[in-house]
This record gives C-alpha cells, structure tokens and sequence, in this order.
C-alpha cells in the first residue's frame, strides 16, 4: 500500500491524509519533497490559509508572478523593485479562508521587507499595493470557504463575483463604515450563498456572524440591511448588538435557523423592559432551531425566557444557574420540551441537591466551555 500512495495510485486515500495534516505546515512542507505527485497534492492545501499570523511575509511575493507588465511597472512606483519569477502553481486559486484584517497586516510586513524606499506618509503606497493583491486574489476564480470582514478604508475593491461566492461569513465590526456593509450585503441573495454540511452530518447551512467590540451608530440600519439580504441563515452568532425590538424582530425573520449564539448589551436598558425583550425574543425563536446558547449575559433573567420558550431545542448553552428558579424553570422546560438533551453549565449559585437531581432526570448537564458558541 505504501508504494502505491507515493506512486499517486491511491489519491482519495492521500487526499484524506494530507486534509488531516492541515494545521501542521511542516510536515505538509516536507509532503511536497517527497515526488511529484505528493507536491502536486500538498501545494492546494498549504495555500487554503497562508494570511496567518505565524507565516513570514515573503510567501506573498509568489502571488505576484502572474502581474502583467502595467502591474509590476505600477509596484516599480511604489518602492518594489523585486523580479517575480514564474512559478508552477496559480497559488491565488487555492484560497479558501481569508481574513481582511490578517490580510492587511500581512501585505504591510511584505511591504516593509521588500519596499527600496520608505513608504510614502500618508500610506499610499500601502493602500495601492494592498488593493492590488486584492484585485488578483478576486480574478484568480479563488472560492472562499470563509471569510473575515473587516469594512477598513485600505480596502476599496468589493465586486460582487467574489462576495456572492463565501460559503463562511464573519463580520468584524471594527470601525465599520455602515454603507459599505450594507452595499455588500445586497450583493448576496438566498441562491448566491453556498452551503454545505456540519460534521458530515447532511444538514444544509448558511452562517453568518456579527461581532461588534464597540456601539455601532446605525445598528438599525444594519440589522435592517441583514434582513432584506440575508433571510436563509441556519446559523447565526451575533455579539455585542443591543437586544432591542428591532434586534428581536430579525431573528424571529429566520424561520430555518437551527444554531443561534448571542451575547446581547443590555446596558441602559431597565430591568421591567428587558424583561419584556427576553419574552418577545423567547416567543419569535423559529421552531426549527436546535441549538441556543447564550452565554452569561441574561443571568438571573433565565428563567424568563424558558418559561416562553417552545423552540424544539436539543442543547442550551447558559454558562450558569444563577438561582433556583432557573432550576425550577429548566426542569419545567425539559417536562414540556422533550427535545432538550444536554444543558452545558458553568456554575451552579446555592442550588437544591434535590431539584439538580430531578433535572438530571430529564437532561444531561455537561461542563461549559467557552467554545460552545463556535461553529
């Protein structure tokens, strides 16, 4: 069997060996010297992800080799008098995951170690050569499987043939320019977003996730934008959003959504009108969805959304019992809802043995983790 995987008899075989190799760069580096045939295997896969942190800046000069005359005299203006020789993989086809931010920084390394002079104040040199790669990354054909946005004023080209082909969406919301979010978002549609399967399982999904570190001026404006061109999730993670009517109503727009992670801000918001979000928000839940984690930014409110809740769920994620009317609400909730089968908990706040054990009867607690919400 050995001989006949390095003579490339056995390719589905080797294919499965080297995805399972995808995190460890090197030993997928030393694939590629064994034969021909093992390079020919290992070059896609290398390439799936090279805007990591850990990689040196000088890979990036490979995806320059197919600039046509106009381009290289365009980066001679810059500062980059590096000769690109020709290389014998189109390597910009095999990307499948890009991160903006990571992009950017890389591009900027690459700069630095290779720019004859310094780069201009005000970063134009930086801002065209950044754009550039970008532009040949998008005509390359490169199908990305995921995709980190971050909206940044150094990134200008956006043409729908690449955005329309992301099977993966995050949004950084970083300094976020509104009309440019909103602007991409209309450049996707239900039949334009690719889907494809979780754990092997067969279940179709779309995800989508929003983060946000900071308040966002126009949130309105772009939970608005989210529902007119995004209205076939499956699988949602949103973070740092105000829980408001506006919010509520746009998860309840999401009928097939199966995977739901939220971490809501409810600061400013008073105890009797949260209340009364967390009720709305647990009656418009799509009965489709399966999975619900909400970390711990509900607390002792909990109980509230259980009590209202009637989405067929499989496993809540609530990081902790913070009293025991959650306790009460929980078993209560497995009586009615017979779906439920793991709870993942954190901590448990002066409980009942007596009521822990009965939940345990219709549930299986299990440790939280704080990866729970990934994908």
């Amino acid at each position: 069997m050995a001989s006949k995987i390095l003579k490339g008899d056995m390719t589905e075989l080797m294919e499965n060996i080297l995805n399972n190799l995808n995190d460890d760069i090197y030993s997928l580096h030393s694939c590629t010297l064994v034969s021909r045939h093992w390079c020919k295997m290992s070059i896609p896969i290398l390439w799936q992800e090279p805007f990591l942190f850990k990689t040196r800046p000088s890979f990036i000069s490979n995806y320059f080799s197919s600039l046509d005359e106009y381009d290289k005299f365009f980066l001679k203006r810059c500062g980059i008098n590096e000769e690109f020789s020709e290389t014998l993989f189109d390597y910009a086809r095999f990307l499948k995951v890009l991160n903006l931010w990571r992009f950017k920084c890389k591009v900027d390394d690459w700069i630095e170690l290779f720019n004859s002079k310094s780069l201009n104040d005000d970063n134009t040199s930086s801002y065209h050569i950044i754009n550039l790669l970008f532009k040949l990354l998008i005509e390359s054909g490169a199908i990305l499987h995921k995709f980190s946005l971050c909206f940044s004023k150094s990134l200008e080209f956006k043409p729908e043939i690449f955005y329309t082909q992301i099977q993966h969406l995050s949004l950084v919301l970083v300094d976020l320019n509104i009309e440019s979010t909103i602007t991409w978002l209309r450049a996707l549609s239900q039949e334009q977003l690719r889907k494809f399967s979780l754990f092997g399982s067969g279940i179709l999904l779309q995800r989508l996730c929003l983060k946000s570190d900071y308040e966002i001026n126009e949130e309105p404006l772009l939970l608005e934008a989210i529902k007119s061109f995004c209205p076939n999730i499956t699988c949602l993670r949103i973070s740092g959003f105000v829980i408001s009517t506006q919010f509520i109503e746009l998860i309840g727009n999401f009928q097939k959504l199966q995977f739901l992670s939220l971490r809501c801000n409810t600061d400013g918001i008073p105890d009797e009108e949260l209340k009364i979000r967390i009720i709305q928000l647990s009656e418009i839940l799509p009965l489709t969805l399966q999975y619900f984690y909400l970390g711990h930014w509900l607390r002792k409110y909990v109980d509230i959304l259980l009590n209202h809740c009637n989405a067929s769920l499989k496993k809540l994620s609530i990081y902790e019992i913070y009293n025991e009317k959650i306790l009460k609400a929980l078993v209560e909730f497995c009586k009615r809802i017979k779906t439920l089968n793991y709870v993942s908990v954190s901590r448990y706040l002066d409980l009942d043995d007596n009521i822990k054990k009965e939940l345990e009867t219709y549930v299986a607690l299990v440790p939280y983790k704080p990866t729970d919400d990934g994908f």
